[in-house]
């Protein structure tokens, strides 16, 4: 039988993040990226550095922003797959509610490498067409709104399987990962049809920084799930579920 002692550490432990060094390197490691991107983009009209930029830029692909972003998502993702191989049979949520978790962060962290939502870019053309419509954004916007309301609705149906504080933070998560990914980006849109230039460039900056903290909101409330905690008979660390109950 457990001591109060060590039952009263174990408790604690559970309401503690297992690795919140880790967050706070990866919340650092996306400011400073961020930082480096704007940094760089005002050193470029003095002294070009276009090979620097590149490394950094937030609005191109295949650099260290891209990866960096991916990485995040594909985190969420394998916390979530850890929740779905830790999950009893009986648990609610269950592992296949998990593993859907897992398998839209991972399209999405695909979709940040390779831009599978431009791709929709001819179907909003033809919805524009069809409805006779001039739409001063990107054409992608139209039917990528159409499927983020779809994920937000079985995303919110989802969630409320969910402890309360797991149930919020993630929807929170989601929200502000939307925020970047849709609305700023469609304001985005806006600016480069009208050539706001400096508009643009800091409504990227916003886009990018508001998709990499959804991110990390994520991964904070997951991290408060998930837990690290020391067995007293084995000393060894062992990963486990927080009970919601």
């Amino acid at each position: 039988m457990t001591d109060p002692q060590t039952r009263d550490r174990l408790v604690g432990g559970l309401a503690r993040p297992p690795a919140p060094r880790v967050l706070r390197l990866a919340a650092g490691a996306t400011a400073a990226l961020l930082l480096a991107d704007l940094a760089t983009r005002a050193y470029n009209r003095y002294d070009p550095i276009p090979s620097i930029h590149r490394l950094v830029n937030v609005d191109v692909e295949a650099n260290l922003a891209t990866w960096w972003n991916s990485t995040l998502l594909l985190a969420v993702a394998g916390m979530a797959l850890t929740a779905a191989l830790l999950s009893g049979r009986d648990a609610r949520p269950g592992r296949l509610a998990w593993l859907g978790l897992a398998a839209a962060t991972a399209l999405l962290s695909i979709d940040e490498t390779i831009s599978l939502h431009e791709r929709f870019g001819e179907v909003g053309r033809s919805w524009k067409e069809w409805a006779g419509v001039s739409l001063p954004t990107h054409a992608w916007v139209l039917p990528g709104a159409v499927l983020a309301a779809a994920g937000t609705v079985c995303a919110v149906l989802w969630a409320r399987k969910l402890p309360r504080d797991l149930q919020y933070g993630l929807l929170g998560a989601l929200a502000v990962y939307l925020a970047g990914a849709l609305l700023t980006e469609t304001f985005n849109g806006w600016a480069h049809h009208n050539g706001y230039s400096l508009v643009l460039l800091l409504g990227t900056i916003v886009e990018e920084g508001l998709e990499m903290s959804g991110c990390l909101v994520a991964l904070a409330v997951l991290s408060r799930y998930i837990t690290l905690e020391h067995d007293p008979a084995t000393g060894r660390a062992v990963v486990r579920l927080r009970d919601g109950r």
